[in-house]
């Protein structure tokens, strides 16, 4: 196992819970992943004052609910404890090698996979391998991030400051400057919102308009909306009633100065802000379409625009990297993972990812089905389609992907939960049948070499 944040605790939790044998490896000090302040591994972009979007009923893991003591939308500090609690109360610590990287995961030509791995910090010179039956990637996708490619002209000459989305921490460096936030998605609404409390001028720029979802909706956490009976709709009646109920709620993005978005409001993944929208009709954030090209102290933006400018946050996501993984080997190209599944790459036997799907709520409640699903795998309790049968279910949910959201990177693990669920529900039921009266792989059996690298 490849990572101890939300993902890799939940297989861990299920691969204890089957006496699978693992070993479960995390480059920081502790677990929670990016939930955790200033995380050592260096991969955290949480900043201090970052509350969950999603409410704490859509956050929990289904075999331990959050505390009903938690707000409706906790503070970062109370899921990392919620994930210590998870930890303990499955004894999960115990599997855990804490201060430890993953250097290289290698396919063998007679199967399995060597795994290197080293103490964080150590030279190279240190690095030890060894061979796992399986492997299971579990390192996140909201630590490497992502600039505009190409850069935007003009901005190496730039001479203000200028940081990702992932570095920021507080708004106090910004107080009376005039600040650029680049972005539409949740970070650069909280961000700029939160900087512009204390800044001089603050813009948000987007390339496209956007829907901002208040968090609240009808008296209720917007995300219950993905189990409320509008769900169940057909996606043709669904964006349009989405669209009436966010204008009825919110009202009109000409009220905010934002312009009318294009797409329906399930075309894109969710931005959502109570703050940001105060802040518009405040008139503290101006919002600016995508910036054209930089000037030593100013930016450009492509309505012809110019704005002068100190600082700059780009808040554009985050690349789907693998460092351990060779690219010849898996790669994320443009954002698209070529997974059954999300799970599964069809050609390389004994090779897992977890948490790599993105719905418009909370991952955590997938995650245990999803390793639940990779356990069974393991185990021999299911059994996978041929390789090409998968090759040719994830093309035809490719096409079922670009007709339902927006061609962006960020797009790319977009999921819509309820099909997922019931998809995995399919090949479960459809990978007991084609296990029955097969032999377990050897790692099914208790007290064999660990099968599963944590990493």
């Amino acid at each position: 196992m490849i990572g101890a944040g939300p993902s890799g605790l939940a297989a861990s939790k299920v691969l204890a819970s089957r006496n699978v044998p693992f070993d479960c490896f995390e480059a920081g000090s502790g677990i929670g992943g990016l939930w955790r302040y200033g995380n050592d591994n260096g991969m955290s972009g949480v900043y201090a004052s970052l509350h969950a979007n999603i409410s704490k009923e859509s956050m929990s893991f289904s075999s331990l609910a959050m505390p009903e003591t938690y707000p409706v939308f906790p503070h970062h500090s109370k899921v990392l404890a919620y994930l210590e609690d998870y930890a303990a109360s499955f004894g999960l610590h115990r599997h855990i090698a804490f201060g430890t990287e993953v250097t290289s995961v290698r396919p063998l030509d007679d199967g399995g996979w060597e795994v290197g791995r080293r103490r964080r910090g150590d030279t190279a010179a240190t690095v030890k391998t060894r061979r796992y039956t399986e492997v299971v990637v579990a390192n996140g996708h909201h630590w490497n991030p992502r600039l505009p490619d190409p850069a935007v002209p003009g901005a190496e000459g730039f001479e203000g400051s200028v940081l990702h989305s992932h570095d920021y921490r507080s708004p106090e460096s910004y107080t009376g400057r005039r600040v650029l936030v680049i972005g539409m998605g949740n970070s650069a609404c909280e961000i700029a919102a939160e900087i512009s409390r204390t800044a001089a001028r603050t813009f948000l720029s987007a390339r496209d308009a956007t829907h901002v979802f208040p968090k609240m909706l009808l008296g209720r956490p917007a995300d219950h909306l993905v189990w409320s009976p509008l769900s169940r709709l057909p996606r043709f009646l669904k964006g349009p009633a989405m669209a009436l109920l966010l204008r009825l709620t919110r009202g009109a993005p000409a009220h905010y100065g934002l312009p009318e978005p294009v797409r329906g409001p399930l075309a894109a993944h969710p931005s959502t802000s109570d703050e940001l929208l105060v802040q518009l009709a405040r008139g503290a954030v101006t919002p600016k379409p995508g910036v054209s090209s930089f000037g030593r102290d100013t930016a450009a933006f492509t309505d012809g625009s110019r704005e002068p400018v100190d600082a700059v946050v780009y808040a554009t996501g985050y690349s789907l990297s693998f460092p351990f993984l060779d690219p010849s080997v898996f790669a994320a190209r443009d954002g698209r993972t070529e997974l059954y599944l999300r799970t599964v790459p069809p050609r390389l036997p004994g090779l897992y990812f977890m948490g790599l799907a993105q719905p418009a709520g909370a991952a955590f409640p997938l995650l245990e089905p999803q390793a639940e699903w990779v356990a069974d795998l393991i185990t021999g309790a299911v059994a996978l389609p041929s390789p090409q049968d998968m090759a040719r279910a994830i093309s035809r949910e490719w096409r079922r992907h670009e007709r339902t959201y927006v061609s962006t990177y960020r797009h790319g693990i977009e999921i819509d939960v309820r099909s997922y669920q019931r998809a995995l529900r399919r090949e479960l039921r459809a990978g007991r049948r084609r296990a029955r009266g097969a032999v377990p792989p050897p790692s099914a059996v208790a007290g064999s070499a660990p099968a599963i690298e944590a990493l």
